[in-house]
């Protein structure tokens, strides 16, 4: 009984000596390509994104004409993982005064950020005039370009429509391609420092006249002082045309 249990189990351990004692085969080499992942590439952001997230978060502040904006450096570049988010501008400081800004562009839901500075102002049009025009002159639409400045450059008293220039004539001389400032123009002289005007006087039931002695030069709608010729007394008229002026208190013609 033990001598046939032996024989049963000798082939058994015959193989399993050849198995233990048979080379290993080495694995297959992968093709090209198979079973790969290509990794993953980058968000880019450029100099449109970045400007166009800028104009936005400046235009919040610079309130006054069209925003211009001028990056002190040009290359500017993000790179941030799939899946990030978008853009955004974050701990930006404006000087008014400088026109000057700095910020820091972040991705978000990312640690990507890049710190960012330049120039930013608001920009208006105003009307200036295309040539040289000397006192006398009646401007008129031809003589007008408009012209882009900042927005700080401009006052109250700066021109800033072309009905403001057509029909005036300057006070004095007026330089071409420049802010045109109010006090600068007047209304073309229409009655004469010593002239004789008509004065009237108009109600809805009447008209009155007499005449005077201008005591300034003046234009139209500018209020002169004159004299009554008649009582030789002196009232503030309004310029109404050539020569003609008009008072608007009753009982001024007659004194």
């Amino acid at each position: 009984m033990i001598r046939h249990l032996a024989t049963r189990r000798l082939p058994v351990l015959i193989l399993g000596a050849a198995l233990l004692t048979a080379p290993v085969a080495a694995p297959a080499a992968t093709a090209p390509g198979a079973g790969v992942t290509a990794p993953v590439p980058d968000v880019v952001y450029g100099m449109p994104h970045v400007e166009a997230v800028l104009s936005d978060a400046l235009s919040r502040i610079v309130t006054v004409g069209r925003l211009q904006m001028e990056l002190d450096s040009r290359a500017v570049e993000l790179r941030a993982p799939q899946g990030a988010g978008g853009l955004a501008v974050e701990n930006l400081y404006y000087s008014p005064v400088q026109g000057r800004f700095a910020a820091e562009i972040v991705v978000t839901g990312s640690q990507v950020r890049l710190p960012v500075s330049g120039r930013a102002f608001g920009v208006v049009q105003i009307p200036v005039l295309s040539r040289r025009i000397i006192p006398g002159d009646v401007i008129g639409p031809g003589d007008i370009d408009w012209l882009d400045v900042r927005a700080e450059q401009t006052t109250s008293d700066t021109a800033a429509t072309d009905a403001q220039l057509i029909g005036m004539t300057p006070r004095r001389g007026v330089s071409p391609n420049q802010p045109v400032r109010l006090r600068d123009l007047q209304s073309p002289r229409m009655v004469d420092k010593g002239s004789l005007v008509t004065i009237t006087l108009s109600t809805p039931s009447m008209t009155l006249t007499t005449q005077g002695k201008a005591l300034q030069d003046g234009g139209k709608g500018e209020v002169i002082r004159v004299v009554n010729t008649q009582s030789n007394r002196i009232v503030e008229a309004t310029v109404a045309g050539p020569n003609v002026v008009a008072v608007a208190k009753p009982g001024t013609i007659a004194q």
